[in-house]
């Protein structure tokens, strides 16, 4: 296991269940998930969630598949709401809080944190998920028959070997091939005290029959310019006609580690982007 200076809960962890960058034998894109499950000790898991509104307005998390699978988060739809927390592998008092979202006309992106009392400690895990916005009809997504650009905005925890870590937020740029099913992703960002990061993953495979991507054997990761040991990045195309994408990622190597939540979308971030 590679060795890099731990953020807060979420920011960075070398990933179990990651594919590798570069290299190696082809192999076909592993079954996505919509959710992490990061725990205290940065173990990363894949999960599975769903995602929806309460009759009062408040915004759902139900973990269906996964470490936390049976938990409930319902939280005020804001930033750093308070959560109410139901069930969990443990069934211990919990607490919640909505650290970070992104709500497109389409597409749901957040970031969920639980701290459990357990045996007498406690214990945080963060759930990183990316669903429908709850808001939202469902509907088939048909994909263009083109290159497309989407332009939007990430959320992570991230930390440097030098040190600095902390929240970062930042532009997303992706291009979607979708005549090769393939979809390239550049992130950029800045933490409070200027310091900038970066990552990239390209060769991304696109699921023409599902509107969902994920990384592969065969994807490239950079992370601060620079290979990484392991990282993944997995969402899907939301909307009639593949207007938003939203996905989840994770990715680290000697320079450091990030993960966190994004969401883009055909044209300008601010045409699609909620309250």
């Amino acid at each position: 296991m590679s060795s890099f200076p731990t953020a807060p809960l979420l920011a960075v962890a070398v990933l179990s269940i990651s594919a590798c960058s570069g290299g190696g034998s082809v192999r076909p894109a592993p079954a996505p998930h919509n959710a992490v499950t990061i725990g205290t000790d940065n173990s990363v898991t894949a999960s599975r969630a769903d995602v929806s509104r309460s009759g009062d307005g408040r915004i759902l998390l139900r973990m269906t598949e996964g470490p936390m699978s049976g938990m409930s988060v319902e939280c005020v739809d804001a930033t750093l709401g308070r959560c109410q927390v139901v069930g969990g592998p443990d069934g211990t008092t919990a607490e919640g809080t909505l650290l970070a979202r992104y709500h497109g006309q389409y597409a749901f992106v957040g970031n969920f944190s639980v701290l459990q009392v357990v045996d007498g400690g406690l214990r945080g895990s963060s759930q990183l998920v990316h669903a429908a916005s709850p808001d939202a009809a469902a509907g088939n997504v048909r994909l263009p028959q083109e290159r497309t650009n989407y332009t939007g905005a990430f959320h992570a925890g991230a930390g440097l070997a030098n040190g600095t870590s902390g929240m970062v937020e930042g532009t997303v740029a992706m291009v979607a091939d979708f005549n090769q099913a393939v979809l390239s992703v550049q992130m950029d960002g800045q933490f409070a005290d200027g310091q900038n990061v970066s990552a990239s993953y390209s060769n991304i495979t696109i699921d023409t029959q599902n509107g969902s991507f994920t990384t592969t054997d065969n994807s490239v990761i950079l992370f601060q310019g620079a290979l990484v040991d392991d990282g993944m990045l997995s969402g899907a195309f939301y909307g009639p006609n593949a207007d938003e994408a939203a996905g989840i990622f994770e990715l680290g190597n000697e320079h450091g580690g990030m993960s966190g939540i994004f969401l883009a979308c055909k044209g300008v971030l601010a045409d699609c982007l909620q309250p």
